[in-house]
């Protein structure tokens, strides 16, 4: 009996000292990275602020590169309503979109001479249709529907939108020599890195008497369309606390910018026009 008694105890003896030395090796694994286990959580915090600053910073629009498109958008204005109908390929609504900037929808309207601007946020009706009232003078418009669909690619395309019968003339774009402007009494410079086309172009703003408020989720935004007004990119600042904004040009040329800052509780809006080199 006793012989049994002493196998036993062996035989538990062995097994426990193969399960401490198995839990240790995983410890040890499981603490190196290069071992492929899960690295500490400082590393994945420092990843995701990385992240979530390129997020930030991030411009979007229309990417020549980018010929796929999952939506169609459709713009009607009557008796100063604009309705916006989203649908994919199969003609079904589209409802699924993410809040971009607070909102979801940002909906710019500009004038076929770039000369009228109009940052717009309508309303959820229904599936696939949001309105806005917002009147319009006759003439010849395009609208650009700036959504964020949560599972369908979709690329900023403009929209065609007439008014009444009078046509609106292409527009007639010159360069300004001087990148400071007064709007409401506020004084706002612009300072770019340069105007070079395919490179990184950082716009630098500065308000002289006032300080940019949160707006949108952001110190300000810009808009920026090509001299033909179909090529358009939004974007907003590289981090939360500055007015520096980051962009490229993809062609030399002129470009029509409206910068978006909030002021002493109100929206001011500053047209630039900058000529691109090669």
């Amino acid at each position: 009996m006793s012989t049994i008694i002493r196998n036993w105890v062996l035989s538990a003896a062995g097994i426990l000292i193969l399960i401490m030395a198995s839990y240790a090796v995983y410890d040890r694994t499981a603490g190196n990275p290069g071992n492929g286990g899960e690295k500490p959580h400082k590393d994945m915090q420092a990843m995701n602020n990385t992240t979530e600053q390129k997020e930030h910073s991030s411009d979007h629009g229309s990417k020549p590169d980018n010929k796929q498109n999952e939506i169609q958008t459709d713009v009607e204005y009557d008796s100063g309503e604009l309705r916006i109908k989203l649908k994919d390929k199969n003609g079904n609504p589209v409802d699924q979109l993410d809040v971009n900037h607070e909102k979801l929808m940002h909906f710019i309207v500009v004038s076929r001479d770039l000369k009228q601007y109009y940052h717009l946020h309508p309303q959820k009706a229904e599936a696939g249709l949001f309105k806005v009232r917002h009147k319009l003078e006759p003439g010849s418009y395009r609208a650009f529907v700036d959504i964020k669909p949560k599972t369908k690619a979709y690329t900023v395309t403009p929209v065609d939108v007439q008014v009444g019968n009078n046509k609106t003339k292409s527009p007639d774009l010159t360069g300004d020599s001087d990148f400071t402007k007064t709007v409401s009494g506020y004084q706002l410079s612009m300072s770019p890195s340069s105007f070079k086309a395919k490179e990184p172009v950082t716009l630098s703003f500065k308000v002289k008497n006032g300080q940019p408020e949160p707006y949108l989720g952001a110190r300000g935004h810009v808009v920026i369309l090509d001299h033909t007004g179909r090529k358009y990119v939004h974007v907003h600042p590289l981090t939360e606390k500055e007015t520096a904004f980051e962009t490229t040009f993809d062609d030399p040329g002129l470009y029509k910018m409206w910068a978006e800052f909030k002021l002493n509780g109100k929206v001011i809006t500053y047209p630039f026009i900058v000529h691109v080199k090669k």
